[in-house]
């Protein structure tokens, strides 16, 4: 017999959630909702104890390809810490630079590729990854280690093994900033932020947009929906109810959670919150982590979203596609979405 807390928390879901829930009935009350709730947004992610410094940006190697550079860079994000990035940059850029993060599995070699692995794509043997796909097309893509992961893990999960480089550090940056009032995914949108700041301050470089799988996809949803400097943003596979997905599976990783975040909204509101910029959703029929109803909680969701972009007749620039697989990054026509969206 076991005698768990898990029914009574549900209760308190449904008792105290989405107390800032998008509820919007035009445009005006719009503006005044997500205003309202971007400052709530930012104060249970530890914003106001981040601190801004000057970037300090240094490259530390460049590796040259045909028809474009790949340079590993590191900026500034706050006093004493450091982000490490890989920065693709065409020959001829077309002035948009995308903000590309990683999930979980390792750090930024899952966006950005190997030096072999991109030798391979570009010689045809494998499939080019997303960052080939884009910076083929003239844009500048940054693929950063998330702050813990990579080459920006905590003591405990460093080391060279590869159940070290898959791991991450966000349990010990839960437990670190959590007494604080700061969550992990705070300091990760903030360092995106302040890389934005970076990318939007170099010649040739006048537009930012997001794309992101999994853990990637968490951190280009909350960095779009706080940063209106975001044009367009890309995610897969992670748009989903709270209360399924997380709350039901809180073996997900740390990252995912913050104080007062189930009080404060759902994934759809936080998707609302982006209207009406072009917004690119993908969802595997499959993915376990859609929790226990599955596909049917990420269209609750999506159908959150688009109710703010029906309050701009935007409903064109939603869009949502289900592929019948599991957790994967599919994004077959993503490079062409934000092509279509550069041409507007």
């Amino acid at each position: 017999m076991y005698y768990t807390t898990m029914e009574m928390i549900a209760g308190m879901y449904d008792r105290y959630g989405r107390q800032y829930a998008f509820r919007a009935e035009d445009v005006t009350s719009f503006d005044t909702w997500r205003k309202r709730t971007k400052e709530r947004l930012l104060e249970i992610l530890g914003f106001e104890k981040f601190v801004r410094t000057e970037p300090e940006a240094a490259v530390l190697r460049t590796e040259r390809y045909d028809g474009f550079e790949k340079r590993m860079m590191t900026i500034r994000t706050e006093p004493g810490v450091t982000c490490v990035f890989d920065l693709f940059v065409p020959e001829i850029m077309n002035g948009t630079a995308v903000i590309h993060p990683h999930g979980h599995g390792g750090g930024r070699v899952k966006t950005a590729g190997t030096q072999q692995e991109i030798r391979d794509a570009l010689d045809g043997k494998t499939e080019p990854f997303f960052a080939l796909r884009m910076v083929k097309r003239g844009y500048v893509v940054a693929c950063p280690d998330t702050r813990g992961a990579g080459e920006r893990r905590e003591p405990h999960a460093q080391g060279d093994s590869e159940q070290q480089r898959r791991g991450n550090s966000h349990d010990e940056l839960l437990k670190l900033g959590v007494c604080f009032g700061i969550a992990p995914i705070g300091w990760m949108v903030w360092d995106l932020m302040r890389l934005g700041d970076w990318l939007l301050a170099q010649d040739g470089i006048g537009h930012l947009i997001c794309a992101g799988m999994s853990g990637g996809g968490q951190q280009s949803l909350y960095l779009a929906a706080l940063d209106e400097r975001i044009e367009a943003v890309m995610i897969s596979g992670y748009f989903y109810g709270f209360k399924n997905a997380l709350l039901e599976q809180p073996e997900n990783c740390a990252c995912n959670y913050a104080p007062h975040l189930y009080e404060t909204v759902d994934m759809g509101d936080i998707g609302a919150m982006i209207a009406p910029r072009p917004f690119y959703i993908e969802s595997g029929r499959n993915d376990p982590l859609n929790g226990s109803r599955g596909i049917e909680n990420v269209t609750e969701q999506v159908a959150i979203t688009a109710g703010a972009y029906a309050l701009f007749g935007a409903q064109d620039k939603l869009i949502h596609r289900i592929h019948e697989g599991g957790h994967v990054f599919v994004a077959e026509d993503v490079p062409e979405f934000f092509d279509r969206w550069r041409m507007k």
